[in-house]
């Protein structure tokens, strides 16, 4: 790359997240801020006659007349912010405007490119852009990687270091994977040190992190691409036009795109890039609820616990498999109380034919529906409504409503089902339109589902000749999708899954944010595992648990994470114990949407209690703390607080094949070396007081196995050190009062089960009563010295009382 001197530029105005300045002979815009910089030009790529024409803000013509600047206060969804709106005059044709939004209470800068067809004849919109200069991004060290997020919920997220190279799938597989995985219209990188990143992208130094992307994300899709090389570093953030066209006169404007410098504290152990040292603060949250208030993201719902036929049954599930598990359900619901009985796919005669049912299904899905809500479930179904099978009665009797390609051959949806090669519905032809409506309504107004979960929703972004040109492939799948959520109604709870993640937020109230999980480690394929073993986006627990951690951020933001179902079973699956306990953890802790899929028939009263644990949802969600360390993270943190005390949830996992050693993370959030903390091992029931000064203490792991630690300061006693009833480890108390000689606390657990409450008391307990009634003596055991267990059943609600002398 040629190198760029960057001469004199002129301080336009301060902000308190940066300086903004502008170097008008080479059409510079620069942020600074103490330590760091980044400068970049902004542009446009249209296609005028059929050629590819780029414009950018370095085009005007040395001695031309310079650009005109505006500035003035305004107020968004932000708050009060500074705009500058810099216009430029015509080059072949083409105009550009470019504004900039500082803020005075927020540390991000926002911008937009817009762009105006001054020329005679129509041209068609390929992309906006804003791309750093040569040797003009400068942090305060040096770059240890990118953190990158692909298209859609099964896609690939996580830390890429800055030396590795970005994968694809190979050339066999690629006509099958990439309509589904991939953005079409985002090159492929697969050279060590680029990378691409779909809406947003974070480059990483040990000492603070470059945030970019896109604010709003609902009309263009949104890239960011990083060159982490020494030689080249910069970064270009782009949003696609799709060849959308633009008439003579007429303006169009990339989405808000974002820029953060995030510092990170400083680490005592250097090797570490993270930002977890000190007073944590999630790095990406002032991203996040950006994006949430520029897209208006409603109040979000809770989300229900229910079960799925999917990872038991599959596409060959049956009305009676529903039914066996529905009256189980209805017998476990004092210890397991769900919520949801969704009917996965595989009742339909024919991928497609949503609106018909197959031989296994005697009876219609409305007498289904009855049945699961006589039973006082909620109905749940799954639906694919964008894709077809070729010889569905859909694609054939109407074919006019398949997407095609410029050469009238349809577009495929990739392969599906390991089986077939899907095509994708025209979802802006208005007839499609009409279809839609009609299924969807039918499914929640006629047939009785409150809860539908819609998958394979990509197909509806997919490029081809549209009906409607005018369209970007963002707004054609968001049009669409806002089509269902009006048709179903506020008062259903819509599930995305294969969805493009920017163009959905705001309209489902759950979203996958991972690949399938699956009985299985690792990818399996037709039996067969070897070329597929480092696949990122296929099935496997491995590729479902990464994208639970390294999408974390997003949930309670943009909609509640769906981390995909739970299995505990120990027949029909090729998990270990170790991977089931692991899966468990990080369920636990993620929070958000939750699903047992698992026949329940079959399953024994130990595996039915390990699921329970997670029930009823208490924890807000967690943080993780090698987020930008590792591509698996493996050390978590879910705060819990109460207004009677306040711990950490610690998970730490051995994701190597090998068994290893787990040190409690020296950057902790908040943690204090200098205090005295109790710490208690969920699983396995042991409690350690890790003195003031001592080493952290090491816990080992089987492969892929885990530990769970609840962490608390100590206190002057009384005080709760845990209880084994839910995952939380005392989240369910919801009440607790200390007197002289006695305490008292009140827990809510919503299901019956035993367990035990862990407390440190000044003196050894003389009375323990469960609701007024005396536990036993052999209720009562003694933990370590001053700690105390008292075990009990509990019936959905109670309050212990303890007394010493």
């Amino acid at each position: 790359m040629t190198p760029c001197r960057i001469v004199s530029m002129e301080t336009v105005l301060h902000s308190p997240a940066f300086d903004f300045l502008w170097e008008s002979t080479q059409g510079l815009f620069g942020l600074t801020s103490p330590g760091r910089s980044l400068s970049g030009i902004a542009g446009v790529e249209v296609l005028q006659k059929g050629r590819s024409l780029t414009v950018t803000t370095a085009d005007m013509p040395a001695g031309s007349v310079a650009p005109t600047v505006q500035q003035q206060a305004v107020e968004d969804f932000h708050g009060t912010a500074d705009e500058v709106i810099f216009s430029f005059g015509a080059v072949q044709g083409v105009a550009l405007t470019v504004q900039f939004r500082f803020y005075t209470t927020r540390p991000f800068v926002l911008f937009r490119i817009s762009c105006r067809n001054e020329g005679a004849a129509p041209i068609s919109l390929r992309r906006f852009f804003f791309r750093s200069v040569p040797n003009s991004l400068r942090p305060t060290a040096s770059p240890t990687g990118f953190y990158r997020t692909d298209w859609q919920s099964w896609s690939h997220a996580g830390f890429m270091s800055a030396s590795a190279r970005d994968s694809r799938p190979p050339w066999y597989l690629r006509r099958f994977i990439s309509p589904m995985m991939h953005n079409a219209h985002t090159p492929w990188s697969n050279r060590s040190g680029r990378f691409w990143s779909e809406s947003m992208g974070v480059i990483a130094t040990s000492q603070e992190l470059l945030v970019c992307g896109g604010a709003s994300l609902g009309d263009q899709f949104v890239q960011v691409r990083a060159d982490l090389r020494p030689e080249a570093l910069g970064v270009l953030l782009q949003s696609q036009g799709d060849d959308v066209q633009l008439s003579v006169g007429e303006v169009r404007a990339s989405e808000w795109f974002y820029l953060e410098w995030v510092s990170c504290p400083a680490a005592a152990d250097t090797a570490a890039a993270t930002c977890s040292a000190g007073v944590w603060a999630d790095p990406l949250a002032q991203y996040a609820y950006t994006v949430a208030r520029q897209m208006e993201v409603p109040a979000l719902r809770p989300a229900p616990y229910g079960w799925s036929s999917w990872y038991i049954f599959g596409e060959k599930v049956s009305e009676s498999d529903v039914i066996h598990n529905l009256a189980t359900a209805a017998l476990l619901e004092d210890a397991f109380p769900l919520q949801v009985i969704q009917l996965d796919q595989g009742f339909e005669p024919q991928w497609g034919d949503w609106q018909q049912r197959n031989e296994r299904f005697p009876h219609s899905l409305q007498w289904l529906a009855e049945r699961i809500r006589g039973s006082d479930f909620t109905p749940g179904l799954w639906l694919g409504p964008f894709t077809v099978h070729p010889r569905s009665r859909v694609a054939t009797a109407h074919p006019e409503w398949l997407l095609r390609d410029r050469k009238g051959q349809p577009v495929s949806a990739g392969l599906l089902s390991g089986s077939f090669v899907a095509y994708a519905l025209d979802t802006t032809l208005p007839a499609v339109e009409d279809y839609l409506r009609e299924l969807i309504s039918a499914a929640v107004r006629e047939w009785g589902y409150d809860y539908l979960k819609l998958d394979f929703l990509y197909a509806a972004a997919l490029p081809g000749d549209h009906h409607n040109p005018h369209l970007t492939r963002a707004q054609i799948y968001r049009r669409a999708l806002r089509l269902i959520r009006e048709a179903v109604g506020e008062s259903t709870f819509l599930v995305g899954c294969g969805a493009p993640l920017g163009p959905s937020i705001g309209l489902v109230d759950a979203m996958r944010i991972g690949p399938d999980t699956a009985p299985a480690w690792e990818p399996v394929f037709a039996g067969i595992r070897r070329p597929f073993r480092k696949d990122g986006s296929m099935p496997a627990l491995r590729n479902s648990l990464r994208n639970v951690m390294t999408r974390a951020w997003m949930h309670g933001r943009w909609w509640n994470n769906d981390p995909d179902a739970l299995m505990v079973r120990e027949t029909e699956t090729l998990l270990t114990a170790a991977e089931i306990r692991s899966q468990l953890t990080v369920l636990g802790l993620a929070g958000g949407l939750f699903s047992i899929s698992d026949d329940l028939p079959q399953l024994d009263a130990r595996q039915t209690a390990a699921a329970a644990l997670l029930y009823p949802p208490l924890l807000e969600g967690m943080d993780i703390l090698d987020l930008f360390r590792r591509s698996m993270p493996a050390e978590v943190v879910a705060p819990v607080a109460r207004p009677w005390g306040h711990w950490q949830l610690i998970g730490m996992f051995n994701w190597r094949e090998t068994p290893s050693v787990a040190l409690v993370p020296r950057h902790l959030p908040g943690f204090d070396s200098r205090r005295q903390y109790h710490v208690m091992d969920f699983w396995n029931h042991r409690y350690q007081c890790l003195e003031a000064g001592a080493p952290l203490p090491e816990f080992p792991l089987a492969p892929h196995g885990c530990v769970l630690l609840g962490m608390r300061p100590v206190t002057a006693p009384p005080q709760l050190v845990g209880t084994t009833f839910h995952i939380s480890q005392g989240g369910e108390v919801i009440a607790w009062q200390a007197e002289p000689e006695a305490v008292a606390l009140k827990l809510h657990l919503g299901r019956i089960a035993e367990g035990e409450v862990w407390l440190a008391l000044p003196a050894a307990p003389s009375e323990a009563t469960l609701d007024g009634a005396s536990l036993p003596r052999e209720a009562i055991s003694g933990v370590a010295k001053g700690i105390w267990a008292f075990k009990f059943r509990l019936s959905r609600a109670g309050t212990l009382r303890v007394t010493w002398t």
